[in-house]
This record gives C-alpha cells, sequence and structure tokens, in this order.
C-alpha cells in the first residue's frame, strides 16, 4: 500500500468562552452560530460541559488577588487531579488570572513548587522547588527526590510578577503515582490459553474481602493486550485498549476508593479481548495483569492482583469472519444465551469456571515491560434523531451525523433462540434500507445476536464509524430509547474549546466539519479511519493532532503519538525513516514523505502545547531523519531522489509519478531540515542547527533552480534522463507556497496558478494548499476554495449531507475509499490563522505564549472565536466596515501577542477611543508599508484603525 492507500467537540460545544468579554464586536454581523452548524446528533456534549464545569468551579475555590497574579488550575501531565502518574515523568501546570491590563505584575518572572506525600503515615514535605526565574507555566518537570510507586501526593505553586510581588498559593494539585516494574506483585494472566480462535473474549473475575476500617484510597492499576471493561461489583468503571507491542505494554490506574466496601465481599470482573495483528494492532499475546491497592488511615497498605485465585469463563461472542483484510476486526456474533448474567457481582457462583492460566510475573516474556498511560477514552450516548421501520419489519435508526461508536440495542422481550441481523453504514439505498453496497469501505458492517428470554441488551465491543443502524427481524417493536450509537474518542483535556464563527453558513460548517472528524479520528491512537483501518499512520496522525490541538487543546495523544513514531524508529529503521503507521501488525513500512513529516509534527506539537523537554527528547531522533533524508542526495542532481509518493488507483490529481526527484518529497525535505534546524536550537546543539540551515538552504537553492519552468511555476519533479517532468501539478506549487520555498518576488504568479487551479490535490495536503494561498495573499480565493460547494471540498461535503472529512473529494466503493478520514481536518488551522487571524508562534525563551492576530485584509467582512493555549484562550472579535478595522482581542495572563493593523500610520489607530500613546499596555512596534504593528500584553483591548 502506498501514502493515499486505505486509509464531543460538535459544533453545538463550539460556544464562546473568553470571547464573551469582548462585548460582541460583531452581534448582528456573524448572527446566532458560534461554531458552525449545530450536530444534532450530539446529545451529551460532555467532554467541553466538564471542561467548563472544571474551569468555573476551580476558579470558585480562591478569589483572585486584586493586586497581582494569581495562579489556578495546577495540573500534571496535562491532567487534573490523575491517578496513574508515571513516577519517573512528572510535570506541572497552571494557568494565571491578573488585574486588568497594564497593572502591575502582568507577566510571571518566576515561581516556586512546593510538593508533599499525601498518604497516612507518609505525609510529609517532598520537594520545594526554591524560586525559579521563569515565565514557564507548564511542562514543568518535577526535580526532586525519587517519588514512590503507588503513592498520594499533593502540589502548590506561588508565583513572582514582574514587580517582584508573590501571589497566594494556588489551589492544591493531587496526583497518584503509577507503579514502576519492582511495585507489581500481581501476575501476568493468559487469558483462553487453550483456544485456537485469533479473536478471543473472555471473562474472568476474583471475590476479594477487604478488611474493615477507614479507607483513604483504592487504585487499581491495570494492563491488559488488547482491550478490557473493568467491572467493580457489576458495576462497569473502566474500559481502554492498548494496543502496543507487548514490551511497550501500556498500563492505566484507576480511582475505586467509592467502589470499594471494607469488610464486605467485593467482585472484580474484566471482559478482556486479544484479536491478534491488525492495523494500529500488534500480535502482541494475551495477557491481563491487574492489581488493586488498598490505602487505610491507619497506614496499612493491602494489595490484591491477579493470581492463581481468578477464575475465567468464554464469554458469549462466536467465531467470525474479519470485517475486512485490512483492519483485521473481526464480525461480531454473540449468542446471548450464553451469558453468564451476574457475573461480575459477588454472589455469582464461578464454581464451573477454569481457574485462570499465570504467566508469570511482571517482566515476563513478552511483557518486559510497562508503561503509565496518560490517555483515556471518553464515551457517550448518541440517541437517533430518528426511527424508521421498513416494510419488511425491520427497523433503521439516524444518528443525524457519522460517529465513531459501538452499536448498543435494548430487547425488552427477547425470545429464545431468535437469530437478529444488525447492521450498521454511512449511506441509505433508494429502498431505505443502510446500504451494504455503497459507502462500506469495503468492509462487512453486520452484527448477528441470538436472543435468549426477556430482557437484555446487545452492545458491540469494536467502535465503527457510522451513521445508521439497521435491526433486522428484532422480534419486537423497538423504540428510540432501545437503539443507541456509544460514541468513542480519547478524553478531552478540562479546557475551554476553540470557537470559530463568521458570518458565512458554509464557512461555520466546514469549520464544525473539521473539528468533529479530528476528535472522532483521535481514539486510543490516532486512526485513518475508525471503520476499516484503525492504524496510526503518520501522515493522518500528524494532520489530526494538529486539528485537535487547536481545536480542544489536546496535549497528551499528540504526545504518545510522537513518542510512539521515535519507537517505531528505533524497532525497525535505525538509519533514520520512520515506520509509516506504529504500532502496527504488519512491521516495518515506510514512505519517504511520511518521515519528512515527522519533524514538522514535533514542532507543531512544541508550539502548541510549549512541551520544550518532549521537544529536546526528540530532538535525536529528528537528526536521524536528517541524515537518512541527506543520503538519499543524487550528487548528479542535487536533488532528494526515490522519496515519491505513489498510487494504488487512489487520485493523484495529475502529479507526474514517473519523476525519480520530485518535487512535492523535495519541498517538504526543506521543511525538514529547517524545523529540525529550530530543534537543534532547542536542544542546544549550535553544530547540527547550523548544518540543517545549510542543508535547507543548499536544497532550496538546487530546487528552484532546477525545477521551475521560465514562466516560474514548479514542475512536478526531474525525471529519470534528467529532463523536467512536462507536468506542473497544484500539490508542488502549494507546497512550495506553504513552506515558504518560492523566492519573494514570484509568490504572486506562484499563488496565482494555484488559485487557478481549485482543488486539485487531495486532503491530505489541503492544509498546505490553504496556507499557500495565504501566504500569497489570496484572502478572497482562499474562502472561495473552503465555500464553494460547486467543486470536490470540504463545502460539498457539508452540501452532500457529510459530517465527516472523507479520504478523498470523490470517494470511490471500488477501491474501498473512506468516509470518515481525519486527514483531512487539519483545515481547521489554516481557517484560525487565516480567517480569524490567530497564528501561534514558538513560546519565548521563558516558557510564555506568543501569539501574531492579523485579521485577513480582505476576502471576509467578519470572524470572531477564540483559541486554546497554555496559558488560556485567546479570544479574537473582527470586523470590517469600509476603511476603518474594529479588532477585539483578549489575552490571556502571562502571553503576548503581536498585532498587524492596517493604517498608514499610529495616529490613525485607536485602542477603546484613545490614541494609541495613551492607551495602556501597549507597544508600537513599527508603522510602515501601511501597517501599524503594536505588541500588547494580558487583557482586553479594542482597536479601530483606518487605512485612509
Amino acid at each position: 500500500m502506498n501514502p493515499i492507500d486505505r486509509r464531543r467537540f460538535l459544533a453545538g460545544s463550539l460556544r464562546a468562552s473568553a470571547a464573551a468579554g469582548l462585548g460582541g464586536v460583531v452581534s448582528g454581523v456573524v448572527g446566532g452560530v458560534v461554531g458552525g452548524v449545530a450536530d444534532q446528533g450530539d446529545t451529551a456534549s460532555a467532554a467541553p460541559r466538564r471542561a467548563e464545569a472544571a474551569a468555573t468551579g476551580a476558579a470558585r475555590t480562591r478569589e483572585p488577588d486584586p493586586l497581582h497574579l494569581t495562579p489556578g488550575h495546577p495540573g500534571v501531565n496535562g491532567l487534573v487531579d490523575p491517578v496513574g502518574v508515571d513516577p519517573d515523568d512528572v510535570s506541572f501546570a497552571w494557568t494565571l488570572t491578573t488585574p486588568a491590563r497594564g497593572a502591575r505584575g502582568a507577566g510571571q518572572r518566576g515561581y516556586r513548587i512546593t510538593v508533599h506525600r499525601d498518604d497516612p503515615h507518609h505525609a510529609g514535605p517532598v520537594w520545594d522547588s526554591g524560586r525559579v526565574a521563569s515565565a514557564g507555566q507548564a511542562f514543568i518537570p518535577y526535580a526532586g527526590p525519587r517519588l514512590a510507586g503507588d503513592a498520594a501526593y499533593r502540589w502548590t505553586v506561588v508565583v513572582q510578577d514582574a514587580a517582584g510581588a508573590w501571589s497566594r498559593p494556588s489551589p492544591a494539585g493531587r496526583f497518584v503515582t503509577s507503579l514502576r516494574q519492582e511495585d507489581w506483585t500481581a501476575s501476568w494472566l493468559r487469558p483462553a490459553p487453550d483456544s485456537s480462535q485469533p479473536d478471543r473474549v473472555t471473562y474472568l473475575r476474583s471475590i476479594l474481602t477487604p478488611p474493615a476500617g477507614p479507607l483513604t484510597r483504592a487504585t487499581a492499576t491495570l494492563a491488559a493486550a488488547h482491550t478490557y471493561q473493568l467491572f467493580v461489583d457489576g458495576q462497569r468503571v473502566d474500559l481502554g485498549p492498548s494496543f502496543s507491542y507487548p514490551d511497550e505494554q501500556y498500563a492505566r490506574s484507576i480511582d475505586l476508593t467509592s467502589r470499594i466496601r471494607p469488610g464486605q465481599p467485593t467482585a472484580l470482573g474484566v471482559l478482556h479481548r486479544w484479536y491478534g495483528a491488525g492495523q494500529g494492532r500488534p500480535a502482541s499475546a494475551p495477557g491481563l495483569m491487574l492489581q488493586l491497592s488498598l490505602h487505610y488511615a491507619d497506614g496499612r497498605r493491602v494489595v490484591h492482583g491477579t493470581d492463581r485465585t481468578w477464575r475465567e469463563h468464554p464469554a458469549e461472542w462466536l467465531p467470525s469472519p474479519l470485517r475486512n483484510q485490512d483492519g483485521a476486526d473481526f464480525v461480531e456474533w454473540v449468542d446471548g444465551r450464553a451469558h453468564p448474567a451476574g457475573w461480575a457481582e459477588a454472589s455469582y457462583d464461578d464454581g464451573a469456571w477454569s481457574p485462570a492460566t499465570v504467566l508469570g510475573p511482571a517482566g515476563v516474556a513478552p511483557f518486559t515491560r510497562t508503561f503509565a498511560q496518560r490517555t483515556q477514552t471518553a464515551e457517550h450516548v448518541v440517541a437517533p434523531v430518528s426511527l424508521h421501520t421498513l416494510a419488511n419489519g425491520s427497523v433503521v435508526a439516524d444518528f443525524g451525523a457519522v460517529y465513531a461508536a459501538r452499536l448498543r440495542v435494548d430487547f425488552a422481550h427477547g425470545q429464545d433462540g431468535r437469530t437478529v441481523p444488525m447492521h450498521v453504514g454511512y449511506l441509505r439505498d433508494p429502498d431505505g434500507q443502510v446500504s451494504t453496497t455503497h459507502g462500506t469501505q469495503e468492509s462487512n458492517l453486520s452484527f448477528s445476536y441470538i436472543t435468549r428470554p426477556g430482557r437484555q441488551t446487545f452492545e458491540a465491543l469494536t467502535y465503527l464509524g457510522f451513521r445508521y443502524a439497521q435491526i433486522d427481524r428484532p422480534g419486537e417493536p423497538l423504540r428510540r430509547h432501545q437503539i443507541a450509537a456509544i460514541a468513542t474518542h480519547t478524553a478531552l483535556p478540562d479546557v475551554p474549546a476553540a470557537t470559530f464563527a463568521t458570518g458565512d453558513r458554509i464557512l461555520n460548517a466546514v469549520w464544525s466539519l473539521n473539528a468533529r472528524s479530528a476528535l472522532y479520528c483521535s481514539h486510543g491512537q490516532f486512526v485513518d479511519t475508525p471503520t476499516r483501518e484503525k492504524g496510526q499512520f503518520v501522515w493522518d496522525a500528524a494532520n489530526e493532532s494538529e486539528a485537535v490541538m487547536r481545536a480542544y487543546g489536546e496535549q497528551n495523544l499528540s504526545w504518545q503519538g510522537l513518542r510512539d513514531v521515535a519507537r517505531g524508529q528505533t524497532r525497525y529503521w535505525p538509519g533514520g525513516r520512520v515506520n509509516a503507521v506504529y504500532p502496527n501488525g504488519d512491521g516495518a513500512r515506510d514512505y519517504g514523505t511520511f518521515t519528512e513529516r515527522y519533524p514538522e509534527w514535533l514542532w507543531r506539537y512544541y508550539v502548541a502545547t510549549g512541551d520544550r523537554p518532549t521537544a529536546v527528547l526528540l530532538y535525536p531522533s529528528t537528526r536521524r531523519v536528517a541524515d537518512y533524508l541527506w543520503s538519499t542526495l543524487d550528487a548528479a542532481t542535487g536533488l532528494l531522489t526515490g522519496l515519491a509518493e505513489g498510487s494504488n488507483g487512489d487520485p493523484v490529481y495529475g502529479y507526474d509519478l514517473s519523476v525519480s526527484a520530485d518535487t512535492v518529497s523535495n519541498v517538504l525535505g526543506i521543511n525538514a531540515f529547517n524545523r529540525i534546524e529550530q530543534l537543534a536550537r532547542l536542544a542546544g546543539d549550535d553544530a547540527g542547527a547550523a548544518a540543517m540551515s545549510t542543508r535547507a538552504a543548499t536544497l532550496a537553492a538546487t530546487l528552484n533552480a532546477r525545477l521551475v519552468r521560465p514562466d516560474g511555476i514548479y514542475v512536478d519533479g526531474l525525471k529519470p534522463d534528467g529532463t523536467q517532468s512536462e507536468h506542473a501539478s497544484q500539490a508542488a506549487n502549494a507546497l512550495a507556497l506553504a513552506y515558504g520555498v518560492v523566492p519573494p518576488d514570484r509568490v504572486g504568479a506562484v499563488g496565482t496558478y494555484v488559485a487557478g487551479l481549485g482543488i486539485a490535490l487531495g486532503p491530505n495536503h489541503g492544509l498546505e494548499l490553504l496556507r499557500g494561498l495565504a501566504r500569497a495573499g489570496l484572502w478572497a480565493e482562499l474562502v472561495h476554495t473552503l465555500t464553494d460547494t460547486r467543486i470536490p471540498g470540504w463545502a460539498h461535503i457539508v452540501a452532500a449531507g457529510g459530517t465527516f472529512t472523507w479520504e478523498t473529494w470523490t470517494p470511490s466503493d471500488l477501491i474501498g475509499d473512506s468516509m470518515s478520514h481525519g486527514w483531512g481536518s487539519s483545515a481547521l488551522v489554516a481557517m484560525q490563522e487565516s480567517l480569524l487571524g490567530v497564528t501561534l508562534m514558538p513560546p519565548d525563551d521563558g516558557g510564555a505564549v506568543q501569539v501574531d492576530i492579523s485579521p485577513p485584509p480582505h476576502g471576509l467582512g467578519a470572524a470572531r472565536g477564540t483559541v486554546p493555549s497554555i496559558a488560556g484562550p485567546i479570544a479574537v472579535d473582527w470586523r470590517r466596515h469600509g476603511a476603518r478595522l474594529i479588532l477585539g482581542v483578549t489575552i490571556p495572563a502571562n502571553a503576548t501577542a503581536r498585532l498587524s493593523l492596517p493604517a498608514p500610520s499610529a495616529e490613525s489607530v485607536h485602542e477603546g477611543g484613545r490614541p494609541l500613546d495613551r492607551a495602556p499596555g501597549i507597544r508600537l512596534d513599527s508603522s510602515r508599508g501601511g501597517a501599524v504593528v503594536v505588541t500588547v500584553g494580558s487583557g482586553t483591548y479594542r482597536f479601530t484603525a483606518t487605512r485612509a
């Protein structure tokens, strides 16, 4: 396969947050839609609501200091009060509030962190950082004595403002550490050891009676290959994927304090599934290890873990075929008659169950290492927006939009032995049935359930992408409340999500389309598509990562994905390539352009999060990438050779595949060297930075000398005989623009050429197309590209009723193209940068957030929205009246913004009705070329700039 192969955010949650402080500058211009069209299929947009509640609740814990900076919202490893933190990898973060702009202490100049142990009989101070001179407020590493595993800690921070004044302490943050290898006393179990089935689903259980006494903490830590659902006394309390190589096994920790009843029997149950190798899923081996740690007020610690006393029983899932050959998921055939009712309750008699097979202690092969998992899965129930019964008695549920979800059907009157076929899909046939031939991605999207007498529930184990569900021969009338899609995605951070709104309904809908698409391709890892190929392909993952970071403030899935890429390089490509998809079931596999995309992804992660430690940690892997790319340089042409993408029937929009040194891969190589230079400077490797700068400049000069036609347009590359290709694709020219390869005197011509081609590249390059148009100053053309419903593109998907971005602009059933594909969703980043006008810049040397705000000079009349940052939401609200621009901005504490305002002189710009030289908190940087540039610190501002 080639790189173009089988590959609750939701609009309703896109509500204004910090923008409320701007006074509604574009009120009446934008209208009532904030963040796009309503996603009526999402009835429980819980994650964004939880983020708002968390922010509000934390703010109420302490009134802001009226004079100085006030720290709040303490977090560890990007999470609020997390359980299961790697004791050897702990970093702190906080937000800041500040008085009105211009007041004393608008920025942080230092901090002091104190950490205390919080367990009974172990409580006490652990670390005091002392004063640290820094503006950093995120990814601040713990630097004290070695932390204990399975231990509770609390911490606070005080901050120092520019005047030297110290704040009051922040509200206490808390965290519980995970287990190191030596902390495990539980054993690895091997579920279903005698089964030859490639898809094994097994129940496991154990009974414990915790000693009586006041319990202060109960923490369960669980590692499982491949998936699990954890139950306590019959109630499901957690679930998780762990699609990793066994020597990279993840372990999750769960707080069970409220679930454990000291002195009474308690049942622990696990529904475990192992199903061989597939997309995004290394084969690993069937394995489960669980350890429950009970901490009492009198200092006792009692541990219960998986061992020979655990018992197991085959679950009711039957042998079944694969859904397709790519993803290697299995069709779910379930015999409800075999369900052991009450299996996870303490009173259940498991005498007929078999003793579990013990594989060995922690560290036993193949599970030689475990790593604390930062990510977790979030689920919410989506009810159908409509239900329709066909003439043949089949029931069709429409959920209103495509979700990545697990199907659930409740039966009120099951009949003994009745087989109920079901299937899901993206489209309906003319007769109203859910299509099994169109939009299926060459996948069998069916289920089969055999009912038992009475009330019962069918609930699928595996999520798929779908909008419709059809239940055939249900044997009873079904109502809306009996059918549900359990929507699933990675859990979002507790921060306000981005918002975006303009006066253009299609533009708002395109934003919403991209935001929800990126979210529903984010699971235990980034996925190609939630239906067929759930592998973490590097290009797909990078695009989706950029989108979810900018739409939701996401950090941890991106951090994990980048670490996975580096691990894949170590496992398969010591010479410097990165695996095209990792983790995965098919071993070593690479695409040159995917390797080139990795440094850009790492750099964008650093800019969005400020996570300098990770950028520096992964810098050596990018140096290996650089050396590999340079090794492909052809001495005869001076160009990188042999890295071009291929095709297996997917559209390439005329791109000349016969070239040996192609333009796209050389442009991506130049950008890779530039990004690695920047990473080298972060890491303090000045020699490496100089080498990367030389490589980038040398390659750019050669490209601009050899791959340009006489009219200044880029051709697709050089043929094997050294002659130029006759074709000049949009991809070659758009990428050259987007990555700054086009010399300034040719930007206009190349931009006009790119705009004249409409959309003539794949969704995977959509962000680069839009960035290229913006770099050429073609704002009206950029808006047209996003909103023209007549050409294949984002607006066409919206006009066609699509609610998820597609794999290609014109998906084909013949090759199984996906209608739920996230790699086109990163267009929302360009919408923030070019239309809202907000571009995140690298943090300053102290770690403080920096942002560039430049509303487009034409092409759009008004926009408003917010962009998450580690300092807090950045809010922008602008509109034009003739020659006048009205711009409102809110900048969070400890951040600065550079604003570009269209005006001939500083005298033509006012803030709050005052001339600039009389407005507090504003620094005039320059006034030339028709633009006035100012820098502002935290606070809310309202500018008026007049061009004439």
